[in-house]
């Protein structure tokens, strides 16, 4: 296997919480919890190297599996889990472009969850390099509530994602409820809806144009979504190895 193929999924591997193989992006689709054009814009998005958040009270709601999807379609860059003080610190003087990953921004001494000060300098890190994180909140005045994020420095991330999840009797339905952009600006007011799920339709809704993914952007995407099935691609080994195979042919 390719290095860089074994090493990023390695990373990866390392988020995963409840077992069983981390999900790719075609199984959230498959699943329901993002459409492929959600998805696309998302995936333009994180190859483009933006930062991005993962929100959602509830445990179990699927936050880290959503970020490890997303997580497989980096740049050609190495993944750095975030897991103490000094590996950010170090991050800090690095001028080399990586992407810094906390598995959590929540308090506990669990590997790769940062809290407090160690928050703040996460998102410095994000004047070089690509930053990536999941945490308990529904909405932004959610995330401006965790220690370490404030008015000033949430706008070090590019892209808000927030997920909403339903228990049936017999299943559970886990869905990306929003998607925010940073546009500019500061604190909340720098952030619009770019994305919103309809509940009534179980459906995905577009409600403004992104400034940061073009549409030539969103259908390059649309095509590596098509070329999953095509191929038949789902594990993340095989999707990471696409994307670098895409990379590579640029």
């Amino acid at each position: 296997m390719d290095p860089r193929i074994r090493n990023h999924v390695r990373e990866i591997d390392r988020c995963n919480q409840r077992g069983g193989r981390m999900l790719s992006i075609r199984d959230l689709i498959d699943a329901g919890t993002v459409n492929r054009e959600m998805s696309s814009y998302l995936i333009a998005a994180v190859g483009k190297g933006s930062s991005f958040l993962v929100g959602a009270r509830p445990g179990g709601a699927g936050k880290t599996t959503v970020m490890a999807a997303l997580l497989n379609f980096i740049p050609d860059i190495e993944i750095i889990p975030t897991e103490n003080s000094r590996v950010i610190a170090e991050g800090l003087e690095d001028p080399d472009m990586k992407c810094y990953v906390a598995h959590e921004i929540g308090s506990g001494h669990w590997y790769a969850y940062i809290w407090g000060k160690d928050v703040s300098d996460f998102l410095d890190l994000n004047e070089t390099h690509m930053v990536a994180g999941n945490l308990h909140a529904d909405d932004i005045s959610d995330v401006l509530g965790a220690s370490g994020i404030n008015e000033d420095n949430i706008t070090a991330i590019d892209v808000l994602i927030f997920l909403r999840m339903e228990r049936g009797l017999h299943s559970t339905r886990r869905r990306i409820n929003a998607v925010f952009e940073n546009e500019g600006g500061h604190g909340e007011d720098a952030f619009k809806l770019i994305y919103r799920y309809d509940a009534e339709s179980d459906d995905f809704v577009r409600t403004a144009d992104s400034e940061i993914v073009t549409q030539e952007d969103l259908e390059r995407s649309l095509d590596i979504v098509a070329l999953l099935y095509e191929r038949d691609l789902r594990t993340i080994e095989e999707v990471r190895s696409m994307v670098l195979e895409k990379l590579d042919a640029e």
